[in-house]
């Protein structure tokens, strides 16, 4: 008599949300370093180095150019081998260069350092981790995705005023050091964790314990529709889809970084923009759940028309008021605005075009998005050098966004080939 097999056992906690907990921490301190703790120690570095803050956010422009333009090189690499060694490594280098960053005395070593940093940050900021996330969750990927972005919201909440509050009583050099050590400590945890496809180990994406049925899976996207990188490239939605995140990544790369120069140039002390960038910290944290909903019942493309107008709204609301509370109060609608920015640019293209060409997708993408991420903070620091102030840069950020929404607009999601042959088919019949 035939054994019958026993019905396969659910684990105890599903691999893949070990590996959403370390891209989290991954996001949580790349985001800091390069965004909210880098945007309060503008003052105090040009203070002490005197430098302009042109000088000084230049580094990160020259940073995020090298990091974008590798990533289109790599995404191919990632998708066939994985993410695992590249995370790993990316954290060491980064780690070191944070380092080597608090003892920095001239330009040339602070631009080669954060050249370094950039080469290193697009492995476990954004590449990364889109690639583990995308391939080990499909059913369940906005959630996933959620988790992991929360990594900058709560780094603008906690580590941004806690870094504040260590660079008053011990100097910027010390927050470097302190950063770069703990990045540095994250490397071994992304070893343990990080692993190509749940597929190599016998597993299947979200945990579940069989595949669904065909209906089913059609109506997942990403599930039972893989496009080759020739079939994405093709298509309007990925080329409009890219256009519209370059518009919006003028100001979603830009404000963050000047958010507490912005309120310090209004009158108010460093701690009462470190206190404002902490607010609208838990905006964007509070903002999390709302576009995961969106996407969910609503699908991607109706959360980047939401997303794209709400921001844009919003931005233009920042600029007017003139007391501390008014911009607490705006900061945190800007940032339940910002909320879905790095979910909805994490989730597009894996959602539109499958699993398997995230990585080459997302690099492909990642040039155009490169150059405004580059560009925008630049701008915001150079407009202030000339004039003093930030608003009129402002205001132009929120046109972007409104530009962006009639982008996506043009660019719904893409019908499969195959699917598209099989209309055609029964329609001729």
């Amino acid at each position: 008599m035939n054994a019958v097999a026993p019905p396969p056992t659910r684990p105890r906690i599903f691999r893949g949300w070990w590996i959403v907990a370390t891209c989290f921490l991954s996001q949580h301190f790349a985001t800091s370093a390069g965004g909210w703790v880098f945007g309060i120690l503008i003052a105090p570095m040009g203070l002490e180095l005197g430098w302009s803050r042109t000088e000084i956010v230049t580094a990160i422009t020259l940073a995020t150019l090298l990091g974008g333009f590798l990533a289109a090189m790599l995404g191919p690499v990632v998708d066939r081998y994985g993410p695992r060694v590249l995370m790993t490594v990316s954290l060491l280098a980064g780690g070191t260069a944070l380092i080597l960053l608090s003892g920095v005395h001239t330009r040339w070593q602070y631009y080669a350092i954060w050249a370094l940093y950039g080469v290193a940050s697009l492995g476990f900021n954004l590449l990364g981790p889109v690639v583990a996330l995308a391939n080990w969750f499909v059913r369940r990927r906005s959630v996933a995705f959620m988790f992991f972005t929360a990594g900058s919201a709560t780094a603008g909440i906690a580590l941004a005023p806690l870094m504040g509050q260590v660079e008053a009583a011990y100097g910027w050099r010390f927050v470097w050091l302190l950063m770069g050590i703990i990045v540095c400590s994250i490397a071994p945890l992304a070893w343990i964790t990080i692993r190509r496809r749940p597929d190599d180990l016998g597993l299947l994406p979200d945990g579940d314990l069989e595949p669904p049925a065909r209906g089913a899976s059609e109506a997942v996207a990403g599930y039972g529709r893989e496009w080759t990188v020739r079939e994405a490239l093709h298509t309007r939605a990925f080329w409009l889809t890219t256009i519209g995140f370059t518009l919006i990544g003028l100001p979603q790369w830009s404000i963050f970084v000047h958010m507490a120069p912005y309120i310090v140039s209004k009158g108010f002390s460093p701690q009462e923009g470190a206190l404002v960038v902490s607010v609208y910290g838990v905006g964007v944290l509070s903002g999390r759940p709302l576009y995961s909903y969106i996407i969910q019942h609503y699908g991607i493309h109706a959360a980047l028309l939401t997303f794209g107008s709400f921001y844009g709204a919003t931005i233009l609301i920042f600029t007017l008021p003139h007391t501390l509370l008014m911009f607490e109060v705006t900061g945190v609608i800007l940032g339940v605005a910002i909320a879905g920015g790095q979910q909805l640019q994490a989730q597009a293209f894996p959602d539109y075009f499958g699993r398997n060409v995230v990585g080459t997708l997302q690099g492909y993408s990642g040039i155009a998005l490169t150059v405004t991420r580059a560009v925008g903070p630049l701008v915001a620091a150079f407009a202030y050098d000339r004039s003093g102030s930030y608003v009129v840069t402002f205001v132009a950020f929120g046109v972007a966004c409104f530009l962006g929404v009639g982008v996506f607009l043009l660019g719904p999601p893409p019908v499969h080939p195959d699917d598209r042959a099989a209309t055609e088919r029964a329609t001729a019949v």
